[in-house]
């Protein structure tokens, strides 16, 4: 019986120590909103002599609070992106407490109220600029096939005076015929809309689709209408959705949801499309950030 007490009596010593040591241990401090040095290492840095846009899911943003804030800012510093579009932005508030943070750029938060699913866009204003007057929301009416509606705006590249049409999307998530339809009308109603009211301009369309493109099977791909018009309409990232699912930009399923889509006013000033994968250099990436990468194109204007 002593025996017996003995070892009981050092595992609980064992184990209050244990319980010490992680109770001291000291909880990281939130990324400095400057520090790029952060994510420099898996990070090519936007060029001056290219619009660069990306496109980011940033999972209830955000959704460890402040460190989440100071953290998408220093990861944007790193990218050097000209323009971003964000999707699930859960609190205005902390949407402005990140602009603060970055001195040099605008921020443009969706016009109306989306409880936790909102979206928006991140300008550098020493490469971009708002044309005013241009910031609206589409099919806002038809909640089954957008539940949260399309972010349109268009901004003009100072350099080159030329500019985008951009409409910033988060389509249905999930799997089930229902879903799928869902995503199906979206992508109908929007080719319809792009086809009638800017055929002949230059268009964005980037955001989490939600869904796949790689496939050419219309019960598949809801989005085979767009694959279908090669002339007028490109997936820029379709090489990433038919590649290694190393770079897809929802690792955890895995899969390749967020896209960039492009009308042919754009075609021949692609430079590049890529995932922007940082988890290597931050760790905390997942509880910090994202469940889904930054997906990014390189755009000669």
């Amino acid at each position: 019986m002593f025996r017996l007490h003995s070892i009981n009596y050092l595992f609980v010593l064992v184990m209050a120590a244990a319980t010490a040591a992680l109770s001291c241990r000291r909880v990281p401090d939130p990324p400095s909103p400057d520090d790029t040095s952060l994510f420099s290492a898996c990070v090519d840095p936007g060029s001056t002599t290219t619009l660069d846009i990306i496109t980011f899911n940033a999972e209830g943003f955000p959704k460890a609070g402040y460190t989440s804030v100071t953290a998408l800012s220093a990861l944007i510093k790193t990218i050097d992106p000209d323009i971003v579009a964000l999707q699930e932005v859960a609190s205005e508030a902390d949407f402005n407490r990140l602009v603060k943070l970055m001195p040099g750029w605008t921020g443009v938060f969706y016009p109306i109220n989306n409880d936790e699913w909102n979206l928006a866009y991140l300008l550098k204003n020493s490469e971009t600029e708002l044309v005013q007057g241009t910031v609206r929301t589409l099919f806002e009416n038809d909640t089954w096939a957008f539940p949260r509606p399309p972010f349109e705006m268009i901004v003009r590249h100072k350099a080159s005076g030329r500019e985008l049409i951009l409409i910033n999307l988060h389509l249905k998530c999930c799997g089930g015929v229902e879903n799928e339809s869902s995503r199906r009308s979206a992508s109908q109603q929007l080719k319809d809309y792009l086809d009638a009211q800017h055929a002949d301009e230059a268009v964005v369309m980037l955001g989490d689709y939600n869904d796949e493109i790689s496939s050419q099977s219309a019960e598949e791909n809801p989005f085979i209408n767009f694959i279908m018009d090669a002339s007028d309409y490109a997936f820029a990232d379709m090489a990433i959705a038919k590649g290694s699912q190393l770079w897809w930009s929802y690792p955890s399923w895995p899969s390749h949801i967020d896209h960039i889509l492009v009308t042919d006013e754009l075609f021949a000033d692609i430079d590049t499309t890529m995932t922007i994968k940082v988890s290597p250099c931050y760790p905390e990436y997942g509880e910090v950030l994202s469940d889904h990468r930054p997906l990014g194109i390189r755009i000669n204007p």
